[in-house]
């Protein structure tokens, strides 16, 4: 799949996506992780409607925030609504079944007005990325990856409110290492072992690096009273991982997928439950792993 001429593509996570011609002009919210590849993994094109109507049948899926997912044939038809615009979509996006092709529809009518704005914004980016990874080649999960200048790459996954932007922060105060995300990172197998990815999907905190880094182990972050590292089951790790990660919640397929990913992944880096104190201890306690 080339990208036609002067394409520019977005890299997260090691997967491409194309964006042609059409979508000069405008912003990109993305602009860091932007590339240039002459065959992308997903091809969006882009195109506008003087109005998009509400789909009358049900939903195969309701994300409970601005998306819902729509079948027709093999194609994945995603409607995007806010209660700002209205019951209307005021944009679509239609996906074939392997997510190598994309075209997204602008409502013309609720979105002239509002340029200049990004139609790959999240959560649309985020979607293809993780729907593409979900054959079984990578995971997004819900974490704080880093790289340190002497010890490399520590990722430390956590639900909302475990730490991971304190983190972030605790570790740049004392060590000023590259983070590459408070909130959202890719994990991906390659021939020497896991590897970590930054994406622009940040928390709080809002670091965002397009940068990677293998890693040899992965910490679940736990509020404590000290400072304190155990190591956890092949099984326990994948239950808690998986309980941490965005796999598509819509497609059986896809979430055996990245279960399968993850248990040959935590076969190449083992997990441990972190329970920490947000102090320059907690950072001492988990550079003691560093080999």
């Amino acid at each position: 799949m080339a990208c036609p001429g002067n394409n520019t593509c977005l890299q997260i996570g090691r997967v491409s996506i194309g964006l042609g011609r059409e979508w000069d002009g405008y912003t990109r919210i993305s602009s860091g992780f932007e590339t240039q590849q002459q065959f992308p993994d997903i091809q969006v094109s882009l195109n506008w409607s003087d109005t998009l109507r509400p789909s009358t049948d049900k939903p195969s899926f309701d994300s409970g925030a601005v998306w819902k997912l729509f079948r027709e044939g093999s194609d994945c038809v995603f409607d995007f609504t806010t209660l700002v615009l209205g019951a209307a979509p005021y944009k679509r996006m239609r996906v074939d079944r392997d997510f190598r092709r994309a075209q997204i529809t602008l409502n013309r009518e609720l979105l002239q007005s509002r340029r200049p704005f990004d139609p790959l914004e999240y959560p649309i980016d985020e979607l293809l990325v993780t729907n593409y990874l979900a054959s079984g080649i990578g995971v997004e999960v819900h974490g704080c990856g880093l790289i340190d200048r002497e010890t490399g790459g520590h990722l430390f996954l956590g639900h909302s409110g475990a730490g991971k932007s304190t983190t972030a922060r605790l570790w740049q105060s004392i060590r000023n290492p590259e983070i590459l995300s408070d909130d959202r990172i890719i994990l991906r197998l390659n021939h020497d072992g896991l590897w970590m990815y930054g994406t622009p999907w940040h928390g709080e905190a809002a670091f965002a690096s397009a940068n990677q880094a293998r890693l040899k182990r992965i910490f679940i972050l736990q509020h404590g009273t000290q400072n304190l590292i155990r190591p956890l089951t092949k099984a326990a790790a994948v239950g808690e991982v998986f309980a941490r990660s965005f796999p598509p919640f819509h497609s059986a397929s896809g979430l055996e997928h990245s279960l399968e990913f993850l248990k040959r992944a935590l076969d190449t880096a083992p997990c441990y439950e972190f329970q920490f104190t947000p102090d320059a201890r907690a950072i001492e306690e988990a550079l003691k792993f560093h080999e």
